[in-house]
């Protein structure tokens, strides 16, 4: 078998995080949204569709503020909600953002449903006894929640899921693909598969990994790192290791 070890990423690799989001987003929406009809606090029901394109663009605004350390994920979050929410003339505190956003984090996993093939994909590495692990950035609590509802308890022990709050270092650093590695007690070769090309490809190809480049929301690639294959669809990676000789046996 050409790899005795295959780890995943999370959010986009085995399910549409962009839709899980927002369909979340707005229901935590809608739900305030009662609130605030029912107190009084507002007269007529907003257009929740255009609110969430003007939520969505903070989060893209202050993204960049947040992944480069300028502010916390708390601060972030609150920014984000405090923007939409004056543009909107609705009403806004830190206390709302924080509880609209615990709110999210609780219910987001129900919206993640599994790209096609990713049960079928884990059927294949099951029956050739491939070692499969998954490692995201991310809250434990809200990323063992998605793997529960994208049905991969059978396929993935906890013991395999690397989540970078719990580890304490986070993709793209090296050193959580290494942790991996110890603790799959792994030898032969490895692969990764993840749709962020500098957290997953960059983060994998560094630490020694074959990787593959599931580039489910169209990005480019930023820097001259090789991966073995660049997929558009968890189906194709499922033919490929399918078709793949080396995997046979």
């Amino acid at each position: 078998m050409r790899w005795r070890t295959i780890c995943f990423d999370l959010d986009n690799t085995l399910f549409s995080h962009e839709e899980a989001f927002e369909k979340a987003i707005c229901y935590c929406l809608e739900q305030q949204q009662q609130r605030w009809l029912e107190t009084n606090q507002l007269v007529n029901k907003i257009d929740i569709s255009v609110w969430f394109k003007t939520f969505k663009s903070y989060s893209d605004i202050y993204w960049k503020q947040f992944e480069t350390k300028q502010i916390d994920a708390r601060t972030y979050r609150r920014w984000r909600y405090h923007d939409t929410m004056k543009q909107y003339h609705l009403p806004y505190s830190d206390d709302e953002a924080d509880a609209f956003h615990a709110h999210y984090y609780e219910i987001v996993s129900s919206f993640s449903e599994p790209f096609e093939g990713l049960i079928e994909i884990m059927n294949e590495l099951k029956q050739r006894n491939i070692t499969v692990g998954i490692i995201t950035n991310g809250t434990a609590d809200t990323q063992y929640r998605k793997v529960k509802k994208l049905g991969l308890e059978n396929f993935i022990c906890d013991e395999h899921i690397f989540v970078s709050e719990e580890l304490g270092v986070a993709k793209p650093n090296r050193a959580i693909f290494d942790l991996a590695l110890e603790r799959l007690s792994h030898s032969g070769e490895k692969l990764f598969i993840g749709d962020s090309w500098e957290h997953d490809i960059c983060g994998a190809i560094e630490a020694g990994w074959d990787a593959i480049y599931l580039n489910t929301r169209g990005m480019p690639a930023t820097t001259e790192h090789q991966p073995l294959a660049t997929f558009e669809k968890l189906t194709e990676v499922l033919n490929l290791l399918k078709n793949d000789q080396s995997m046979k046996g």
